[in-house]
């Protein structure tokens, strides 16, 4: 599990948003866990949380900031007398989560207390955006656009939001110094630098013209576009002899 640095939060930042969760989840679920924000015992908050989430996958907000505080506000694990990576080891026992679940509440939790009054302008709805915001600070990253992260983070499905921050995913990764504009793919015709690059026969069957012509078209894009082809194995050597007996057998069986 990757833990990433928390936010420079200031103490009424933080308490701001514990405020701000203890509201919002309040709506749903009519119950008060603000205590817990402000303790320093260890059992208890992990207790907390496990209640938390066994109560309702609703409650979620608040046990994402309660592990925030755990973990990063005051370092509460190491009343256990383990580092951070032998607690975090037991967190299924001690907090009835994975380390994956850790590290999305983890994220939901530093954006939600960084931009809480943001979200609340927007009417932000907790109930069903745990995704969301466990994924809204990478969405920032790639946008650069906080207004717009929120604003799509608070109407967009989880899917919604997903696509819309892809696209500054591939813009990143694929910046225009990478691409390939000697390259031109059109009708199955294939140039580099305006020379021929590949020509298949007309005289192949024609089903195998079509897979090739396929396969050529999805690599002469994806250099142009700047990505490096690679090939990858569908099948191991023992299921590719099983496909070739069957093929054999089909043949000789016309």
């Amino acid at each position: 599990m990757r833990i990433t640095k928390a936010i420079d939060a200031t103490v009424d930042q933080l308490d701001s948003a514990k405020e701000s969760a203890n509201y919002l989840m309040q709506e749903q679920m009519r119950i008060t866990e603000m205590d817990l924000f402000y303790s320093d015992n260890l059992e208890e908050i992990e207790q907390g949380i496990k209640k938390l989430n066994d109560y309702s996958n609703k409650s979620w907000l608040l046990s994402s900031i309660l592990l925030y505080s755990l973990i990063y506000d005051k370092e509460l694990y190491t009343k256990s007398g383990l580092s951070w990576a032998e607690y975090s080891i037991q967190s299924r026992q001690r907090l009835g989560l994975d380390p994956k679940d850790i590290s999305e509440q983890l994220s939901a939790a530093r954006f939600f207390i960084k931009y809480h009054k943001s979200l609340e302008r927007k009417n932000f709805d907790p109930v069903g955006s745990k995704g969301k915001l466990a994924s809204a600070e990478l969405a920032l990253e790639l946008s650069g656009s906080i207004e717009e992260t929120v604003t799509h983070l608070v109407n967009d499905t989880l899917q919604e939001f997903k696509s819309w921050y892809s696209g500054f995913k591939q813009k990143v990764l694929l910046p225009d110094m990478y691409k390939r504009d000697d390259i031109e793919c059109s009708n199955n015709h294939y140039t580099i630098g305006g020379i021929e690059a590949v020509k298949i026969s007309d005289e192949i069957p024609q089903a195998d013209k079509m897979r090739l012509e396929k396969c050529m078209k999805a690599i002469f894009e994806a250099f142009a576009n700047g990505y490096e082809p690679a090939v990858i194995p569908v099948y191991d050597d023992k299921e590719a002899k099983r496909l070739v007996r069957l093929r054999d057998k089909d043949r000789q069986s016309r």
